[in-house]
């Protein structure tokens, strides 16, 4: 990952797994292509999926995906300003007794 810029670089070939997050995220594709693999629900059966560079994908709350650069990507992870503005609070207090 890039601090300044928050872009995560994936390597053709390597596979990375988004685990489960309590809130909605959008995965954002910067560069190349993603291929991606959505969990399922009880309803629905996980679901394969591509995104270009320039395309984004909504990510559930609990929903995990297992990306792959093809033949690499670069890509953000967005969490909505509420949910980390609410995480700041939370270490600031257990950090710095706030």
């Amino acid at each position: 990952m890039s601090d300044a810029q928050s872009t995560w670089h994936l390597d053709g070939g390597r596979a990375l797994t988004l685990a489960g997050a309590a809130e909605a995220r959008r995965l954002a594709v910067a560069r190349g292509r993603v291929w991606l693999t959505l969990s399922g629900t009880a309803d629905e059966p996980a679901e394969d999926k591509w995104l270009e560079a320039g395309e984004a994908l909504a990510l559930a709350p609990g929903q995990t995906a297992v990306l792959e650069g093809w033949p690499a990507a670069d890509f953000q992870l967005l969490v909505p300003p509420a949910s980390a503005a609410a995480r700041r609070g939370f270490l600031g207090r257990r950090f710095f007794g706030r």
